[in-house]
């Protein structure tokens, strides 16, 4: 990966916070609930609308006088994702709020940002040029930009986040167990199980896939101007893998309202006469697909893909 992608990247996941909570079906009354009890950390909490005129700044336009909405960079807007799922299966906002701690507080106590640091300076596999390696190394010392910023945004969950960008071909996932509060981040498929420790053979485990999570906030993500759909070839390879292997009798695919119009999708029940008489008199339209399957009684069910 070069320099520039390397930072293009991190522009995005971490100091782009264009994000709305209410792009994510998350309303300000949630958020601020969450915020209040410690499930989303480093976000500031959203301010009552009404206007303050005693301490309002006459010298500034009503425009700039205004209460600043809670926007989120992408790490963040996957984080909110996650808990609205976890709660969805029952996970209590208790153990949610000691999850956060885990995944975002420990890492920054035991300075996980350093150590990142410190691993591309003496290693450099990226091949970072002298010169922002001795940034690096300045930022380092820097105590209360690496405790205010750094310790902030880089922990083992906004790398995994970051590695599902860079090697999107890999299956990325978070493991949690409800009843010890044990979790994991999972990258790749085969030597998942050969990972799990033994709390994850012995208690039920909830999976969420990360695809799925940040195809959703890359849909919304920059106003729909930026957005980069790498994504969605892991949501077509997934589904491909359930129409092979699973081969369900029914799939529905919903798309987001106005953004893709979804394939329409007519079927018949027709006799053999009925059938050759459909397709000479029916004119079919180029690149459409007929499916035909046989059914008993000399009938025959129709599909006309458009």
């Amino acid at each position: 990966m070069k320099e520039f992608e390397i930072t293009e990247l991190g522009n995005n996941i971490y100091n782009e916070s264009d994000i709305s909570p209410a792009q994510l079906n998350v309303t300000s009354r949630q958020i601020n609930y969450w915020i209040d009890r410690a499930v989303i950390p480093f976000v500031e909490k959203q301010q009552p609308n009404e206007i303050d005129y005693k301490k309002r700044n006459p010298l500034k336009t009503k425009k700039e006088n205004k209460t600043k909405w809670i926007r989120l960079n992408l790490s963040q807007a996957v984080w909110v994702c996650i808990v609205k799922e976890l709660l969805s299966f029952g996970v209590s906002i208790e153990q949610l709020a000691e999850l956060t701690d885990s995944v975002w507080q420990k890492p920054r106590e035991n300075k996980y940002a350093d150590s990142v640091f410190k691993s591309h300076i003496k290693n450099n596999i990226h091949q970072i040029s002298d010169e922002n390696i001795n940034q690096l190394k300045s930022t380092l010392t820097d105590e209360i930009l690496m405790e205010r910023y750094f310790r902030t945004i880089i922990n083992p969950f906004t790398d995994m986040v970051k590695s599902a960008f860079k090697r999107e071909a890999l299956p990325h996932s978070m493991l949690y167990v409800p009843k010890t509060n044990d979790y994991n981040f999972a990258i790749g498929g085969n030597e998942l199980i050969l990972d799990l420790a033994s709390v994850y053979l012995k208690h039920p485990m909830i999976c969420l896939p990360m695809a799925p999570i940040i195809s959703k906030v890359l849909a919304v993500d920059f106003g729909n101007e930026k957005k980069d759909l790498t994504y969605l070839t892991n949501i077509e390879k997934q589904i491909r893998d359930i129409v092979v292997f699973k081969r369900p009798k029914v799939i529905e695919i919903a798309f987001e309202a106005e953004h893709i119009k979804p394939i329409t999708l007519t079927e018949q029940h027709k006799s053999r006469e009925a059938l050759a008489r459909y397709i000479l008199e029916n004119k079919i339209a180029k690149g459409a697909k007929l499916l035909i399957d046989i059914r008993s009684q000399d009938n025959y069910k129709l599909t006309l893909i458009k």
